[in-house]
């Protein structure tokens, strides 16, 4: 009976969990639906307005590395160079980390941290600002906490996948924003 009852509860958490999933992309997705820029997007919006040459050129004097800029122009090549498109380039990558939640944090510290984590990204209130932000955050937030989820997996067991994902990670960080690069050093 017991495990009947674990099971069943453990089973509602879940639902839950996706629920506050879906709200939290709907609250995410609803909050970029502007185009109001701040100075440091309008950075952002200009270089992705250039060739991937041009932003090379042009970004190599910035103090941030190039690869969000890069990352953001291709996204641009799909869905057109606005500046909600930017904004939900930036909601995207605040969505994924909110699902790390679900995908990795559950599964490796237990149902409830992974709800309280899936909630705090979707809900706290400076990650809703890094969300909608045209800017590298949200998506050097995630790429620092999948470093972070495979450094400590790595420490319970180790294995090429793992590795590949914790370098991969690292990588990309450390060429998102300068934070990461802290982070991965």
């Amino acid at each position: 009976q017991t495990n009947n009852n674990l099971i069943a509860k453990n089973k509602k958490l879940k639902i839950i969990h996706i629920i506050i999933l879906v709200i939290g992309a709907i609250f995410m997705i609803g909050s970029g639906l502007h185009t109001n820029i701040w100075f440091d997007e309008t950075y952002t919006v200009g270089l992705v307005n250039h060739s991937f040459v041009d932003i090379a050129k042009i970004g190599a004097a910035d103090v941030h590395p190039l690869f969000y800029y890069m990352f953001a122009k291709f996204f641009t090549l799909f869905t057109g160079n606005s500046i909600i498109s930017l904004r939900m380039f930036s909601v995207i990558g605040m969505i994924c980390l909110s699902l790390l939640g679900y995908t990795h944090i559950r599964k490796d510290f237990g149902e409830k941290t992974g709800f309280i984590f899936s909630f705090l990204c979707a809900f706290l209130p400076e990650m809703a600002q890094y969300a909608i932000e045209v800017r590298m955050y949200s998506w050097a937030i995630l790429t620092v906490t999948v470093l972070a989820i495979y450094a400590y997996r790595l420490t319970k067991e180790d294995n090429t996948k793992d590795w590949i994902i914790f370098g991969v990670s690292s990588l990309m960080s450390i060429y998102l924003h300068y934070y990461g690069l802290m982070a991965a050093d």
